[in-house]
């Protein structure tokens, strides 16, 4: 149960505890306190190139029991105030306590339960999508219609717009609150037209501050089919206070909040893979007791490559994963950042190796794929969603030494080019905007990676791309 007294003494804190510069916060606090705790914990030096998904479970607690002091220590810093928010240990104990391990969403045919999971979990994850990722306002409904085709994508997220009736959607102004509008209305419609208006939400896409949020977030939560709010965090270990707002609005309307952002950045403040692990179990463990989360969002990036599907994020990814859900009950999901673009054999090899590490080390669903890193408009289609809900479902049936195995063979596919991916194709150029089919090229693209993906074991169906 979500308390807004709770809240707002969290944001009292934010309002009235020690103060620190951003400077200070990203240059030194939050670099040399991971630095602490690595050394204290025996943590340094512990990424292993030849196990992109973690094999050492006691490697996994020891980095969830560091964290824990961690977090007491760091707390979440907030930009608007310049202060620290500190909690203590009982505080986390008690909303890790109080988190809860299922919720269920959606109604009619779509009504769905989502479960907190453990490593080699046999309870299938849950994957949702479009991300938000930008497109033409026009172009919304049949792309949003054709991804919901499948009825293994069970959340709709996105996606994103930039404009209201062609008009540019002006960020922190009534324009964004406009939008937020605009983009409930196209998400029923293409609901509607997949057969699926029971369908569960989170929201609101296009809300660059809180002001889409809080004008549009009551339209998609209803009693018997609850929102959920997308709350996403200035990186690393920080809380501003349009996600205050969110959460409060959130909180005030009945809602499910997803706590997330605040990245943990291979190469960033938090340095190595290791210092990432560290810096993300503790957001997730901060954003439960502070902002009162239902479900976590917070990832681990790698910088050089602006992915999460490099080597050493997989692995961080992977063991930060493990961490939590053999520690807690919290319901969490790892973003993957593809970067190479719908119509290409990488895009579907690098969704797959970032939905098997997470989906095999214990995430309760997925939102997905972020098409062509979100860099340019339209570059996303329905096919590559289609294809890895069908993977990220199939993560449930594999272990963790198998899902290793398979990482390292499709690293050998995709590593070599992860610094230039291939830009690939927007939606009006790989698929039929009237049937939502894709091109001949995309299909024959996906249908010959699924089939090399059989031959080393992953176990998905035949057509791998079906949308039943």
């Amino acid at each position: 149960m979500h308390s807004l007294k709770r809240l707002v003494e969290m944001m009292e804190r934010a309002k009235k505890g020690p103060l620190c510069t951003e400077k200070d916060w990203n240059q030194k606090v939050v670099p040399e306190t991971n630095r602490k705790y690595l050394k204290k914990y025996d943590l340094e030096h512990r990424f292993n190139k030849e196990e992109p998904v973690n094999q050492d479970m006691a490697l996994a607690d020891r980095f969830f029991e560091a964290a824990m002091e961690y977090a007491v220590e760091i707390g979440l810093f907030c930009p608007d105030t310049e202060r620290i928010i500190h909690v203590s240990k009982p505080e986390i104990l008690q909303a890790l306590a109080d988190a809860p391990d299922h919720l269920v969403l959606g109604k009619f045919d779509d009504r769905i339960t989502m479960r907190a999971r453990r490593p080699e979990s046999d309870i299938p994850p849950i994957f949702a999508g479009p991300l938000c990722i930008q497109v033409d306002e026009d172009l919304f409904v049949p792309i949003a219609e054709g991804i919901l085709k499948s009825k293994k994508v069970r959340i709709q997220e996105g996606p994103a717009i930039d404009t209201v009736y062609g008009r540019p959607g002006y960020s922190g102004s009534p324009f964004e609150t406009a939008v937020g509008i605009r983009v409930v209305e196209l998400k029923r419609q293409a609901q509607e037209l997949a057969g699926r208006p029971g369908m569960p939400n989170f929201g609101i896409c296009s809300s660059t501050t809180e002001y889409g949020n809080m004008g549009a977030l009551h339209l998609l939560h209803k009693p018997d089919n609850p929102a959920v709010a997308i709350i996403l965090n200035p990186s690393e270990l920080k809380v501003d206070f349009s996600s205050f707002h969110k959460a409060a609005h959130a909180i005030g309307i009945g809602a499910y909040l997803d706590c997330g952002g605040a990245y943990a950045m291979i190469g960033g403040w938090s340095g190595s893979p290791e210092g990432c692990v560290l810096t993300n179990i503790a957001t997730d463990i901060l954003n439960f007791t502070i902002q009162q989360s239902d479900v976590a969002a917070s990832c681990i990036y790698d910088m050089r490559y602006d992915s999460s599907c490099s080597r050493p994020a997989l692995w961080a990814n992977s063991i930060a994963t493990q961490a939590e859900t053999r520690n807690t009950h919290m319901m969490m999901y790892k973003l993957i950042n593809q970067l190479a673009g719908p119509c290409t054999e990488e895009i579907l090899y690098t969704s797959t190796a970032g939905s098997l590490e997470t989906g095999v080390s214990g995430n309760a669903f997925q939102i997905g794929p972020r098409s062509a890193g979100g860099r340019f408009k339209n570059y996303l289609t329905p096919l590559e969603h289609w294809f890895m809900a069908e993977v990220y479902e199939a993560s449930a049936k594999l272990t963790l030494e198998k899902t290793n195995e398979i990482c390292l063979w499709l690293l050998s596919k995709y590593e070599a080019g992860i610094k230039n991916p291939p830009e690939g194709k927007s939606f009006v150029d790989c698929f039929d905007i009237k049937t939502l089919t894709p091109s001949q090229e995309w299909m024959d693209i996906a249908d010959r990676v699924a089939e090399d993906m059989r031959k080393h074991g992953i176990p998905i169906g035949d057509p791998v791309v079906s949308r039943k």
